[in-house]
């Protein structure tokens, strides 16, 4: 049986023969896509290059040419003939098992949060996906899921915003990548979401926020303006992981005690300010021994410090007035609950950063010290600041009159 061998290229997801400078088809006109050879019902990629792709197809024939002579085995030149069987074809259930526990999640380590985001991107997908094998998934199933995503609620009623929906199709994506499934439809057809403004806290509000706080509660707002911590790092430090005699605090993976792992492993030693290592060691006193530094009332990591940070913002009158959230099973303004979205951890790590870049401090510091390897992240912690602030008002000034002096009388 003579077998015929066609040159086919990809782009964007989508399959179509490629175009030629000359009636022979011996010259490719250059495109944008990836090459693929059709033979004996199966696809065989062959890169992006044409003259490659016209190479590689030249070769499959003299292959093929060779099993019609009996000089090679039709399995060598074909590995893949026998369409796969019901039995043999791999479901979208057993892909994603096998995805998360010997897969790509086994292979990365995932910390539990990753873990648990790409658990349920996984789940969303296989709701909205109705195809059973994992070879019957193309772009359609993509489209209809950018819809469906965009209609999913929180627990609290609302949808859930732009960023989680790209979040979630982009973790898709990946785990369909895995499978060989790539450009299944073009990046101008995935969802999109605004980048927020980087925003820090300004230092003459946050001075104002620690005159209504105690003293275990200026410990914790005093801490994460001075280290930068994440929540996670924040509830999880140790005693023994900080030296008051260097003045710094270490950040590393505690898997065996706590089952919590750093974010992408990024294990750093930070330096912490004469001010913040006097602080430290008055409430080591208070709270002698080798344990957590901020552990909640049970002796546990305190994964909820930031309401300690949202019931000073309260009583310090700072709350925007705007937000409702969810406070002892009520939804309350944040006029009356310690609810504002306006207080988050996050940003006291992007003030830290945004603070170091305005003293100057050198761009690596900041990006080793935030546990960054992407500059380019650490460029969206640097926040401008705020015009209507005292300190920019000054500033602002102090340009005006320098102008004035250099006028000619």
């Amino acid at each position: 049986m003579i077998r015929t061998v066609s040159l086919w290229i990809r782009i964007n997801g989508k399959f179509s023969q490629p175009l030629y400078k000359d009636d022979k088809q011996t010259r490719l006109k250059p495109q944008d896509g990836e090459y693929y050879l059709r033979c004996a019902g199966k696809w065989y990629p062959v890169g992006n290059d044409p003259l490659l792709a016209l190479d590689a197809k030249a070769a499959k024939e003299k292959l093929l040419r060779a099993v019609e002579r009996g000089t090679v085995a039709e399995s060598e030149a074909l590995p893949h003939l026998n369409p796969p069987t019901e039995e043999t074809r791999l479901t979208v259930e057993s892909a994603i098992n096998t995805y998360m526990t010997t897969g790509k999640a086994a292979q990365k380590d995932w910390r539990k949060h990753t873990r648990q985001c790409y658990t349920l991107a996984l789940k969303l997908f296989t709701e909205s996906c109705q195809k059973t094998y994992v070879d019957e998934i193309d772009g359609d199933d993509l489209r209809v899921f950018k819809v469906f995503l965009r209609k999913q609620k929180t627990s609290i009623g609302k949808y859930i915003d732009p960023r989680t929906v790209y979040n979630h199709f982009l973790n898709t994506v990946s785990f369909l990548n895995t499978y060989k499934l790539r450009d299944l439809i073009s990046q101008n057809e995935w969802p999109t979401y605004e980048e927020k403004k980087v925003v820090a806290y300004d230092p003459e509000v946050l001075a104002h926020l620690l005159q209504f706080a105690d003293v275990d509660e200026t410990d914790v707002l005093e801490f994460f303006l001075g280290v930068n911590f994440r929540n996670g790092e924040g509830a999880h430090v140790e005693w023994p992981d900080i030296n008051l005699r260097t003045k710094e605090v270490k950040v590393y993976s505690k898997r065996e005690r706590y089952d919590w792992q750093v974010k992408d492993s990024e294990q750093r030693n930070i330096g912490i300010n004469d001010k913040l290592a006097e602080r430290l060691a008055a409430r080591h006193l208070r709270h002698p021994g080798n344990g957590l530094v901020f552990p909640n009332s049970h002796g546990n990591p305190d994964t909820h410090l930031l309401r300690i940070i949202k019931n000073v913002a309260l009583r310090a009158g700072l709350n925007c007035g705007q937000c409702v959230g969810t406070h002892q099973r009520k939804r309350m303004s944040c006029a009356e609950a310690p609810v504002c979205r306006k207080w988050i951890l996050h940003t006291m790590r992007k003030t830290w950063a945004s603070f170091q870049d305005r003293i100057h401090t050198d761009f690596a510091t900041i990006q080793t010290e935030l546990g960054h390897s992407s500059p380019a992240t650490t460029r969206k912690y640097l926040a401008a600041q705020d015009h209507n602030s005292p300190r920019r008002r000054q500033q602002i000034n102090a340009a005006a009159a320098l102008l004035d002096t250099l006028k000619v009388e």
